[in-house]
């Protein structure tokens, strides 16, 4: 293990999980959805703006952000962000893939770690290859863009996107998600 394994340096990582409707349980009455790809951990780059606001709203006395970096927006072109870039470039807008806020798990007690979790329900055929943490739904300052293996995802297909933020080992947490997980089929949401 590596130095740099236990240390994010106050980047993120994100797990990227695609599945796709295979079954249909009547009894159960839920559809069952199966992994398309495998699931994946990347790491992000930090933007300027983005450190400036965690701190800004960690210790700043005014101009205080509204809200956290809790939204997910995606894209399907190459990640050419870096820490001065503000925007993500060609986020996509359409079949279900729409910048959304995402489910926020903070630490408590000891802990370090936070998640953002977002799973996209495709509407239709579209691809999409990098994330980026933004605090609005529309505009707002960006953080934590990364690039991941596209998934060409069709209607109804699932892309789950949990980006780990923290100081910890955050990279193993998600490593033992990745090993402890059944590679069988998993019951999802319903008809």
């Amino acid at each position: 293990m590596q130095l740099s394994d236990k240390f994010a340096g106050g980047r993120a990582c994100a797990l990227v999980r695609h599945q796709r409707r295979v079954d249909f349980d009547e009894a159960r009455g839920i559809w069952i959805y199966a992994d398309v790809d495998e699931s994946e951990i990347v790491w992000s780059v930090i933007t300027n703006v983005g450190r400036i606001q965690l701190h800004k709203g960690g210790y700043g006395t005014s101009g205080l952000p509204t809200n956290g970096f809790n939204f997910i927006a995606l894209s399907n072109d190459a990640l050419t962000e870096t820490a001065t870039s503000t925007t993500l470039s060609t986020e996509i807008a359409a079949n279900g893939l729409t910048r959304a806020q995402g489910t926020v798990t903070l630490p408590i007690g000891a802990g370090n770690q936070t998640t953002v979790d977002k799973t996209f329900t495709a509407t239709g055929a579209q691809s999409a290859q990098k994330a980026a943490l933004f605090d609005a739904s529309s505009v707002g300052n960006m953080n934590h863009a990364l690039a991941f293996t596209q998934r060409a995802l069709v209607s109804t297909d699932t892309l789950q996107i949990t980006f780990t933020m923290g100081r910890r080992l955050v990279f193993g947490g998600l490593r033992k998600h990745l090993a402890g997980r059944e590679r069988s089929r998993r019951p999802v949401g319903r008809r």
